[in-house]
């Protein structure tokens, strides 16, 4: 009995511990998304933007969502990245290809969202600009994880090339264009484009702050009903002798 009782007293508290440190790692990711988040609306509110050929080209070293301008030609073909929800509609975001002074590579611009339409076998036709422009937006790394509609990142009957992930090596590679691996989201303040209200793509910290509660509320719910249980098996001993 002593031996069976230590192995559920340990389990137990192996158990709880577990749940704990579910709620503080829970709670640390809330930090990050909080600190995401932060950069953002502070990236949003910088009124100077950085000439992008002032940049590095190693843009690696570059802060997240630096604010940028670039000058430059979009070039014919253009990229609908897919499965993308604006106000609970379902549809593409439209990544320009620039051609942008001073770069040996073709910058993609995230130009905004358009709806899917009612047949997912039509692409949308779309009109970029056609003079050099100058683009200001945000510096942002793509992610390449999420959904995926198709097998392929890249499917055919191009162009446009509908997109599954902006993992811009597979598309440099299939589309035959020297890509950048990066993306500039184009500011809301521009006159054209479509619409877009640029968030950081990850779950809000109010989330994590909610699991964060559900993990310690499973623990503390855990303890009492062992202290109920020990307490029950304690009083059953007592009126027993």
């Amino acid at each position: 009995m002593r031996r069976s009782t230590l192995l559920v007293s340990l389990t137990t508290v192996l158990a709880i511990g577990f749940l704990v440190k579910l709620g503080f790692w829970q709670l640390d990711r809330a930090a990050e998304k909080q600190t995401l988040f932060d950069d953002f609306a502070t990236a949003k509110n910088q009124a100077e933007s950085v000439d992008f050929a002032m940049l590095p080209r190693q843009t690696q070293s570059l802060e997240r969502y630096q604010p940028v301008q670039l000058t430059g030609t979009f070039v014919d073909t253009y990229l609908l990245l897919d499965n993308q929800i604006y106000q609970g509609q379902a549809g593409y975001h439209v990544i320009g290809l620039l051609s942008a002074n001073d770069r040996p590579q073709l910058v993609p611009v995230n130009m905004g969202w358009v709806p899917v339409g009612l047949d997912r076998t039509q692409l949308p036709q779309l009109q970029l600009p056609s003079d050099t422009i100058t683009v200001k937006g945000w510096f942002y790394h793509a992610s390449t994880a999420g959904f995926s509609l198709a097998e392929q990142i890249v499917e055919p009957n191009g162009p446009p090339w509908r997109v599954q992930q902006l993992d811009f090596a597979v598309i440099s590679d299939t589309l035959e264009l020297p890509i950048a691996t990066f993306v500039v989201l184009l500011s809301e303040a521009e006159d054209y484009g479509w619409p877009r209200d640029w968030q950081p793509q990850v779950m809000p910290p109010e989330k994590h702050q909610a699991y964060a509660l559900q993990w310690f509320s499973l623990a503390v719910a855990l303890l009492i009903v062992v202290l109920l249980v020990r307490r029950s098996i304690t009083k059953t001993k007592k009126e027993g002798t």
